[in-house]
C-alpha cells in the first residue's frame, strides 16, 4: 500500500491562492451582473 505524500506550505499556498482567485472571479463576476441588470432595469 503506497503512503500518501504530504503537502509542502508552497503547495498549500498555491491552492489556496487558486482557491481565493476562483472565489473573486465568480463573487466580482456576480457583482457585475447584479449592477448591469439594475443599470437595465431601472
Amino acid at each position: 500500500m503506497a503512503t500518501a505524500r504530504t503537502h509542502t506550505a508552497g503547495e498549500k499556498a498555491g491552492i489556496f491562492a487558486f482557491a481565493l482567485v476562483v472565489l473573486v472571479v465568480i463573487v466580482g463576476g456576480a457583482f457585475a451582473a447584479g449592477y448591469l441588470i439594475g443599470r437595465t432595469l431601472l
